[in-house]
């Protein structure tokens, strides 16, 4: 049996600075956190007590195992984890796994997951890693992995301006993974952002909710008015040479790498503040074509005038979107509800609804007020409701059957996504899953899929002095000396074609073969198992699905998986034979590998009888066997 010392020095190894040192205050560190937990269960109990009924058990150490690593983790533990928190007994075994957990690179991955799925972030269909959308990807890793507050986000993406390729500006690409399509990302902001609903307000009067058109193009205001910088001076440049085999020429093809590569990515200002009504506006409360200003109908009530552009107003509508705004506070604390406990406070998880009208006002109020109180520090956030009693319930019918609402009523079984599935075989198949290929940003310039200028100048230096040229004549010319620049090999020493040759390797972009879902490409391509299995196209909100299908089945008994898991010699899966001294060791550590617990007496002594025999096909049928199966393949 392994001791309390080998669990820690396992499962704390990567925590020598606690959550507490993250923040200066008080209810970040380990004890507050704990207390608030407390509290939350204390208002869920109360639920309970309304009801007559008690509170449900908690799971049992493997279920809770599970649990854990797929929620917070985005996995099924490796072999050596599960045994680690299995094999011993200690009280505190199971905060100690919270915060193992919470501090893994596991954490980041399968948060980068959700984060990618919820804003639709998608990596460039274009070949070359130089697209727009790589300072976009790479910017919302990094703020995952800084774990930076919600709101901090939030503004950062709605008040985004400048050059993507600007160090530390990817935000940009916010907006232009909607671009000519404002009014529809006006509509996702505030789904995500706040829980209204305004896509039929678009065209008309909502008949399901409270949105009327003028409301929804007052909102539009706010973030109308994206152009690109200089937008015009590309155009004139590249009418001037008029030459109709333009295109196909070397400058021609430079002139729109550039257009495609930087201009595109590239957003002026931020936001006139005013609007013009469709010219098929309909209401009594406008005239078609007419301009108005910016308004908020909830929250603090703000303005921008209808006479003259405002230059700035989407830094005061994320202002106003983030701070002191109940809607914003309830749907981050519902969103992160449902992804722990999986079910939201209240459906659709992303429409607000007052404290009032939840099953527990107080507890929505506790909430709330805690999400604000840690900063919107998400990872803390869900730090306290990973600490619950709540999160481990099991699930109960007759709760359910009473109508306690299942967001309190223990997680109900349900599919793994399809990211899930994917990490899960993974790591069957990786000693450490963790640790496999990540995607790559680089800031070198790559021209025809070759790099460039390395050493000499980056994309944000190239950007930069693109966007400054305003004149189209001194375009031109700026264009066909980088285009020589090019032809004669760029930077002519030594040590740059040393550094060309290091970056002509290390090629930027997604990781492929066998990573974690979030390092590959974004969505997978429609034929990769991640797409097969339901994962998001990205273009919806969190459009993924969890039906099965009879392409699943035949992934699972003889495509994918049987190459990837059972038929691969070297899947540390198989690490089991090697841990285990008899076949019933064996056979055991198989279990913990696959569904993180023991087999039980009767399936141990049908596997001994029946399955096992020593050979390395019997371990392989079990393998092929236990992946199949549903306990493998749902969240307890």
């Amino acid at each position: 049996m392994m001791n309390n010392k080998i669990l820690c020095a396992l499962l704390l190894g990567g925590l020598a600075t606690p959550l507490a040192a993250q923040s200066s205050k008080d209810l970040k560190t380990p004890a507050a956190l704990k207390k608030a937990a407390y509290n939350v269960d204390k208002y869920v109990a109360e639920i309970f007590r309304r009801k007559k009924l008690s509170v449900p058990k908690v799971v049992d150490d493997p279920t809770f195992l599970r649990r854990s690593f797929l929620v917070a983790a985005g996995r099924i533990p490796t072999l050596e984890e599960a045994s680690s928190f299995l094999e011993i007994e200690d009280p505190a075994k199971r905060e100690m796994l919270t915060q193992y957990l919470l501090q893994s690179d596991g954490y980041r991955s399968h948060m980068q997951n959700y984060v990618f799925d919820l804003l639709r972030a998608k990596d460039n269909d274009r070949d070359g890693a130089e697209a727009y959308a790589a300072p976009y990807m790479h910017f919302v890793q990094q703020s995952v992995a800084k774990n930076t507050p919600w709101d901090q986000f939030a503004h950062s993406l709605v008040s985004a301006k400048g050059i993507a390729w600007e160090d530390g500006n990817g935000a940009v690409g916010y907006y232009i993974r909607d671009k000519g399509m404002p009014l529809d990302n006006l509509s996702l902001t505030m789904q995500i952002f706040t829980g209204e609903r305004l896509e039929c307000a678009q065209c008309h009067d909502s008949p399901t909710n409270k949105w009327e058109r003028m409301d929804f193009y007052e909102l539009a205001a706010f973030t109308h008015g994206q152009r690109e910088i200089n937008d015009g001076v590309w155009n004139r440049a590249m009418r001037s040479y008029n030459d109709e085999d333009f295109r196909r020429s070397d400058i021609g093809r430079l002139f729109y790498w550039l257009r495609d590569n930087i201009h595109y990515g590239t957003l002026a200002d931020q936001g006139a503040g005013r609007i013009k009504l469709p010219s098929d506006y309909q209401y009594k409360d406008g005239d078609p074509g007419e301009m108005i200003g910016g308004r908020t109908h909830f929250g603090k009530k703000i303005r921008s005038s209808d006479r003259r552009d405002s230059g700035k107003s989407r830094v005061e509508f994320s202002d106003w979107m983030t701070k002191d705004n109940p809607n914003f506070d309830y749907i981050a604390v519902n969103r992160m509800w449902e992804r722990v406990m999986g079910s939201p406070l209240t459906y659709p998880v992303d429409v607000y609804v007052k404290p009032e009208r939840t099953a527990s006002p107080s507890l929505t109020s506790y909430l709330t007020r805690l999400m604000v109180d840690l900063d919107y520090d998400l990872r803390a956030f869900q730090n306290v409701l990973f600490l619950t009693k709540t999160f481990q319930f099991a699930a109960n019918s007759k709760a359910f059957e009473a109508g306690v609402p299942q967001a309190f009523n223990g997680r109900q079984l349900e599919r793994m996504s399809a990211e899930q599935i994917w990490d899960s075989l993974v790591t069957l198949v990786a000693e450490k899953p963790d640790s496999l290929a990540k995607r790559k940003f680089s800031n070198n310039i790559y021209y025809n899929n070759k790099p460039i200028l390395v050493g000499e100048k980056t994309m944000s230096d190239l950007a930069k002095e693109v966007m400054a040229i305003e004149d189209p004549k001194v375009y031109r010319e700026y264009a066909e000396a980088l285009l020589e620049t090019i032809k004669s090999g760029g930077g002519s020493s030594s040590a740059s074609k040393d550094m060309m040759m290091m970056a002509a390797k290390s090629r930027p972009g997604p990781a492929k073969g066998i990573a974690r879902a979030s390092e590959l490409s974004a969505p997978a391509p429609a034929s990769h198992f991640l797409r097969e299995f339901g994962q998001s196209d990205r273009e919806l909100i969190e459009s993924s699905t969890k039906e099965a299908n009879v392409a699943q089945i035949l992934e699972i008994m003889n495509g994918h998986v049987e190459k990837m898991v059972v038929a691969n010699s070297g899947a540390s899966v198989y690490d089991a034979l090697k841990k285990g001294t008899t076949e019933a060791d064996k056979a055991r550590y198989i279990y913990y590998a696959i569904l993180s617990r023991p087999p039980n007496k009767s399936e141990m002594n049908m596997l001994m009888r029946d399955v096992i025999d020593g050979s390395k096909e019997s371990y392989e049928n079990l393998v092929a066997a236990l992946v199949q199966t549903h306990e493998f393949m749902f969240v307890q």
